[in-house]
Formats: structure tokens, sequence, C-alpha cells
């Protein structure tokens, strides 16, 4: 499965130039965790909760003078909308990341994976296979055949 295909879309931005206290607003309203940077629509940063409070409140910052660019998490790691589920994993396992900004062959931004997303996605498919593994034991069992594993 490419991870273009299951990524959040769109993904929701911010502007480096934008307060600390513009983007814990938009977090807010759009009930997110983070919020990825952008200039000309490429992916340039990130910036989490987490940073809002570590970078800004825990230092005294005043979040209505403090740049998103100057608190968001830089260099950013991307994953190209092509590459498959498995190296999204290996990505965010590689780079101690929880979320990947997916971007097109030019490097525009098109959505996000989390590490919650791959979770759910993995949830998935392990509950499809428990359900094909009952079904498979059901017509055994109906047939009086039995198992030799």
């Amino acid at each position: 499965m490419r991870i273009g295909d299951c990524c959040q879309k769109p993904a929701v931005t911010i502007s480096g130039s934008d307060t600390a206290r513009a983007a814990a607003q938009r977090m807010k309203s759009e009930g997110l965790g983070c919020l990825v940077v952008v200039t000309d629509g490429r992916p340039n940063g990130i910036v989490t909760d987490r940073d809002l409070v570590l970078r800004t409140m825990c230092t005294r910052l005043d979040p209505g003078a403090v740049r998103v660019d100057e608190i968001a998490s830089y260099p950013l790691v991307t994953i190209d909308h092509e590459s498959s589920v498995e190296e999204a994993v290996r990505v965010i396992r590689h780079h101690a990341v929880r979320r990947l900004p997916v971007v097109d062959e030019k490097g525009v931004l098109v959505g996000l994976i989390a590490a919650d997303d791959l979770l759910s996605l993995a949830g998935g498919e392990l509950s499809r296979l428990t359900v094909a593994v009952h079904a498979q034991r059901s017509r055994r069992d109906s047939s009086g055949r039995q198992s030799r594993c």
C-alpha cells in the first residue's frame, strides 16, 4: 500500500511567520497536535503542541510575539507519497519522529502520516487476518478435517 493512499489529507499547515499563539489556536480549532510549517507549498518544519509548551511556555516567552519558525522542529523528515507503509515505519523508527509530512515528486505537501495512523493500519490488517483465520478454522471444523499445525 502506498503511503499517499492512507495519509491524512490535506495536512494542516501554518506559516513560519505566524505566532506561537496563532499555532496553538489553530491546533485547538482543528483538534490537532501538530501543524506543518510551509513555504510556497513545500514543508520545511513541523510545530507540535509539545514544541509550544517546551519552547514557549516553559521558557516564559510571549506566545503572541514568538514566531513559529523560532520554535518549530527542523530539519524536517518527509516521505514520498509513492513510498510504502513499510518504508514509512522504517523512516519513523530511524529518525525517531512521530509524524511524517507526505510530499509529491516535486516536494509539495500532499498529506501527513503519523505513527498512530500506522498503528491503526496494522491493527486493521491484524483484525482482517484474524477473521480470515477463524473462517478457515470454521471450514475445517465443519468438514471434519483436523489441522496438522
